[in-house]
């Protein structure tokens, strides 16, 4: 059977498949410690549990708006506006099945066959297959430890051609947690003002931030600026897949009409949870995992530290990316079989830098207990030890 080109050309989610194995590992009794999760560890707020249940309750059960329900929207605009200080009309914001989702629309709405889209690497795994579904062509620039992982507006500019057409942005970074300051992102947008370019600013790790200052992409250049945003994260709904695009309304009407015709809309069970999440004391939940995760973060670059591990802290999101290239060499030949060593002998997930364009690192999620930590970067040294010992 012959599939098509397309399908033949992407690679499945390596963080989606690695974290599915230990999951099932784990399904075995298996002892497994997982800094592979994208996901946050606490419960979904009780307000959108008892909000879903309520929809189903009330018989809030069929097809909605394709973009969304209004008063979704108007919440989401209304804690958008709260958290960054952007304001967005009922227009310019699309409800979707997942910030993913919204991702993919707005690639899809934006870019044509042969068109360059700029990504920085470390690059969150999806974004250069995505870019490639839809035609067009990555091209990657390159940001470095050394500057905190942080872009570096020229390198950005150096890389602009008449094909450029769009670029994307990750800040709060997956997989570093690296956060692009306001003078970085206000450079970016004085580079691109004057040509045809627009931005996919992913800022779903916005409100995690635990040392300087993040601002929206959009207070810098709004006209031509997609942000993505959900549920995901913020809230601890990753199974409830809903997302937000807040962006011009020529874009947002584009994405309705890709949504239209693929998934329709987002789940309303989903849709009637998230209001009630966005709308009952989302500051405090908010606040108080975030102060969780700091301390975690805290907890596990020291560790890695304490180690030996060259490691830049992360300023925001639940993920630190240790550089571990000093262990590849005759025994694991690359992050790959690092990945694979450690689950199978140490029965600790790592994630390879190999999937975020970045070899020679791994991705940890510190979005797990204390304890966990502190076990599995003991684990993770026993390997690391043991390679280099043979």
């Amino acid at each position: 059977m012959k599939l098509s080109r397309r399908v033949e050309e992407i690679k499945p989610s390596p963080t989606l498949s690695l974290d599915a194995k230990a999951k099932e590992l784990i399904s075995r009794g298996e002892d497994i410690i997982s800094f592979g999760a994208g996901e946050p560890d606490f419960p979904t707020p009780s307000s959108a549990s008892e909000g879903g249940k309520k929809a189903i309750d009330l018989g809030k059960t069929k097809y909605t708006a394709v973009d969304g329900i209004p008063e979704l929207k108007r919440s989401a605009i209304k804690r958008f506006y709260d958290f960054f200080g952007v304001k967005y009309e009922i227009g310019e914001v699309i409800v979707t099945p997942g910030a993913k989702m919204a991702i993919y629309e707005a690639l899809f709405s934006l870019v044509d066959e042969g068109d360059e889209v700029i990504a920085l690497s470390p690059y969150w795994v999806s974004y250069i297959d995505m870019i490639k579904m839809v035609g067009g062509k990555p091209k990657i620039v390159e940001t470095k430890p050394e500057n905190n992982f942080e872009p570096i507006p020229d390198d950005i500019a150096k890389s602009i051609s008449e094909k450029t057409k769009l670029i994307i942005l990750n800040f709060p970074c997956n997989p570093t947690g690296s956060v692009a300051s306001p003078e970085t992102f206000k450079e970016i947008a004085q580079a691109i003002k004057d040509k045809d370019i627009f931005v996919i600013s992913d800022e779903i790790y916005g409100t995690m931030v635990y040392d300087g200052v993040f601002e929206s992409f959009a207070r810098f250049l709004k006209d031509r600026t997609v942000v993505i945003w959900g549920m995901s994260k913020t809230y601890s709904m990753t199974g409830w897949r809903i997302g937000f695009a807040f962006g011009p309304e020529k874009i947002i009407s584009a994405m309705k009409k890709v949504q239209s015709q693929t998934t329709s809309n987002p789940t309303t069970i989903s849709q009637y949870a998230s209001l009630s999440a966005l709308e009952e004391e989302p500051q405090k939940f908010v606040r108080e995992t975030t102060e969780e995760f700091r301390k975690r973060r805290d907890l596990i670059y020291a560790l890695l530290v304490e180690m030996g591990l060259k490691v830049v802290k992360p300023k925001g999101a639940f993920y630190i990316f240790p550089d571990v290239s000093r262990f590849l060499g005759m025994k694991v030949k690359n992050t790959d079989e690092l990945s694979d060593f450690l689950l199978n002998k140490k029965k600790v997930l790592v994630i390879p830098g190999s999937g975020f364009g970045a070899e020679g690192f791994i991705r940890l999620s510190f979005a797990l207990s204390e304890s966990k930590i502190i076990e599995g970067i003991k684990r993770i040294k026993e390997g690391l030890d043991e390679i280099n010992q043979s």
